[in-house]
């Protein structure tokens, strides 16, 4: 191959090789950092050649340099705010006492162990400071541990990368220039000044510029980037190195301002960061020279052990003095702590331009944070999940649902959720009178966009471990799900999604479709309002015996689970049903309204209904009700025939139609006025300003006292939720 093709050949094997591993161990669910560094290996000079990163020269550290920058700006970006004053303490101490204990302990470890002079275990002390949100970050998304310890974690993976490069360059330059400390760590200050001032400035710029809309929205991520890169590239110019922090410090600003189209920009920066560490893995594992391991013997072992078991814990020993940390979270927080491309990054760069002046001392630099990070990574990656959970660190799992609607039918939904888990349930809706309605109602609903997720208060979302699209936009249902997936189980993501033709279905596509034999969520909402369908709870077993036409299954709660895309029929538990009525009674009838009284007239009878009825309406007219009730049986008796009688009235006390069953024990019947006798007493009281239902009320018991099995069925019921399933069932000619 010519010469000149050698160093493409180099990179673009590089990148396509890095991100198809890193696919690879996110497919396996495993950290890409373990496969990058054996897959470096194999294609380097130890392997078969193919990656030459010698070949890059000065390139190399030019490539490094700006990875590394846009891996810390999207650190930077992700970094919330609340979750620093959730362990301010012992974040500033791991970022502090913390940072003294791990460089200096370590130093102390080499310089027993292989006799370097204090400045050479100084140096290699400050590589293994860091810890990357490169590797922390899968780390803690894969095991989910508890939300201060998660935030604990991330905030000490992000702000100690900068930290530890500068202390890295300050030993550096100690070591290998030999020039006075005082006037190194005068530098060292600059850098912190220049680095806070140049990213602080830019990232208050670059949000100006977003929020203002001042860059078109197809255009903002390569804005961004540039922007950025150009920051770090003026820090550097003005002091060597600068530029970490910078790019740190502008991201934070970002991430916490929270401009327009953030979501987007950390969706591009996130994959920008994957290619990233993928490319620089692969470059700097085929560069390693494998004999410098073998050399460094049982040493580095007991050497990488001291690190990992000794120091890190002395170190959160130190940090979390005086804090409520538990034991089991200190002893979790001493166990974490792996290194990534940072730290292997700085080890390389340093083993380049010492190979010639101090190459004993620069293969150990490179091979013993090499074996650290190789270490940390393979044995935290693999076994903090079962030590997480062995500790009892583990995040709760997030029951609470997050439902995009705030219509009737999502409030039915969000109801039955409530009542049979107890989880968290937020409506979310753009319709402000929908949203104000449910808040009427007892909801908890937020007038929102689903698709504005910074948005959405973060105290309730961190809970969310559900999300339910009810919108009738099918494509907008998708695109929501499309938008939490990074939150939330692609798994507990659930949309409506009419009927697809042939052919249609997506097999990529985000969310798992719902009750497509179901109309749109807002006709069913109209249909509920206007007492034309009904949702209805039933226990599982019993419910699956009565899905007659037009019943629908919606979901099932079982052990505290929702169940909605595949109902466990068998076992205890709660079904919820959508039914289409035939009758509108179900909706002013409640199993406390269906009476079984032992009367010896029709007078006390209505007496005993309206004395109830006295309990259930204040200040009910119970007096001047009786009264037009009597007039009624006696001018106009209400005697249907087949047992049934309908006595009802206007009362102005009441909101809506009150009805009340009435059933005589067998044996017993009074007789009207007319002579006719009666078993079933159906009273019927409605505000004066509704006629139409009342009269429609009336029809629909006229329709059942018509059929004389329908009244039997009623009269032989044994309980009252009996009689309130069948009047939900009835199915009228």
């Amino acid at each position: 191959m010519d010469a000149h093709l050698i160093p493409m050949t180099t990179i673009v094997i590089a990148m396509f090789s890095g991100i198809l591993l890193s696919l690879t161990a996110r497919y396996f669910k495993m950290s890409a950092i373990a496969p990058l560094l054996l897959g470096g290996i194999v294609l380097g000079r130890e392997g078969v050649g193919f990656v030459n990163s010698a070949s890059l020269g000065d390139g190399l550290h030019i490539l490094i340099s700006l990875c590394v920058a846009i891996i810390l700006f999207e650190g930077g970006l992700s970094l919330e705010p609340t979750g620093f004053k959730k362990a301010q303490g012992v974040i500033l101490k791991l970022l502090t006492l913390g940072v003294l204990v791990t460089w200096l302990g370590t130093a102390v470890a080499v310089f027993l162990l292989f006799k370097f002079t204090p400045k050479g275990a100084l140096l290699a002390g400050s590589l293994v400071i860091v810890t990357g949100p490169t590797v922390i970050t899968p780390i803690l998304q894969r095991i989910q541990v508890k939300e201060r310890l998660h935030h604990i974690l991330h905030w000490e993976g992000v702000l100690i990368d900068p930290i530890g490069v500068f202390i890295a360059i300050l030993c550096y330059e100690l070591f290998s220039i030999q020039q006075p400390f005082l006037p190194l760590l005068g530098q060292l200050g600059m850098r912190f000044g220049v680095g806070l001032a140049i990213g602080s400035i830019g990232g208050l710029f670059i949000f100006i510029l977003l929020n203002r809309r001042f860059v078109a929205e197809e255009q903002v991520n390569i804005a961004v980037l540039t922007s950025v890169l150009f920051l770090f590239g003026v820090s550097e110019m003005i002091l060597d190195e600068a530029g970490i922090l910078t790019v740190v410090t502008a991201g934070i600003i970002l991430g916490w301002k929270k401009p327009a189209h953030l979501k987007n920009l950390l969706r591009f920066k996130s994959e920008l960061t994957e290619l990233s560490i993928a490319t620089l893995f692969i470059l700097l594992a085929a560069n390693l020279d494998l004999s410098s391991f073998r050399e460094l013997g049982v040493k580095a072992v007991l050497l990488i052990v001291i690190v990992l078991f000794v120091i890190r814990p002395l170190n959160v020993v130190v940090s979390s003095w005086g804090s409520n940390l538990k034991l089991r979270e200190r002893l979790f927080l001493s166990w974490i702590n792996p290194r990534g491309i940072i730290a292997g990054s700085m080890a390389s760069l340093f083993a380049l331009q010492l190979a010639d002046v101090h190459p004993q001392e620069a293969a150990f630099f490179e091979a013993f944070t090499f074996g650290v990070i190789g270490v940390t990574v393979m044995l935290q990656g693999f076994f903090s999940n079962p030590i997480a959970r062995l500790l009892q660190v583990k995040a709760p799992a997030k029951k609470g649902w997050l439902i995009v609607g705030a219509h009737p039918f999502a409030r039915k939904i969000a109801a039955f959720i409530t009542q049979t888990t107890h989880s968290l349930c937020l409506l979310v809706d753009t319709n402000q009178a929908a949203v104000a309605e449910s808040r009427r109602e007892g909801y908890f609903a937020i007038h929102q966009n689903a698709m504005d997720i910074d948005n959405l208060p973060q105290e309730e979302t961190g809970l969310i471990g559900n999300l339910l699209a009810l919108t009738d936009n099918r494509d907008l249902n998708e695109l929501i799900c499309s938008r939490w997936a990074d939150r939330i189980c692609p798994e507990h993501l659930y949309r409506w999604s009419p009927t697809r033709r042939p052919g249609e279905q997506d097999p990529l596509s985000i969310g798992r479709e719902v009750w497509r034999e179901l109309p749109k969520p807002s006709l069913i909402a109209e249909q509920i309002k206007n007492r034309q369908m009904v949702v209805m709870r039933s226990h599982l077993q019993t419910a699956r015996t009565k899905i007659i036409p037009g019943t629908w299954p919606l979901m099932a709660s079982r052990d505290d689970m929702i169940h909605l895309h595949s109902l466990p029929w068998e076992g205890e538990g709660e079904a919820l049903l959508l039914q289409n009525l035939s009758l509108h009674l179900p909706f002013f009838i409640s199993p406390e309204h269906i009476l079984r009284l032992k009367v010896g007239s029709f007078e006390e009878l209505i007496n005993e209904v309206l004395r109830f009825a006295d309990k259930v309406v204040p200040e009910f007219p119970s007096a001047s009700t009786f009264s037009m009730l009597m007039t009624q049986q006696r001018d106009f008796p209400t005697t249907l025939g087949n047992g049934v009688a309908i006595p009802h009235a206007y009362c102005s006390k009441i909101k809506e139609p009150l009805c009340f069953l009435v059933r005589l024990p067998d044996g017993l019947d009074l007789k009207a006025y007319d002579g006719l006798a009666s078993k079933l007493f159906f009273i019927l009281l409605s505000p004066p300003g509704d006629p139409e239902t009342h009269l429609r009320l009336l029809a629909d018991i006229a329709q059942i006292a018509h059929d004389p099995q329908k009244v039997v069925t009623l009269l032989e019921s044994k309980t009252a939720e009996e009689v309130m399933t069948f009047l939900r069932e009835v199915r009228l000619e």
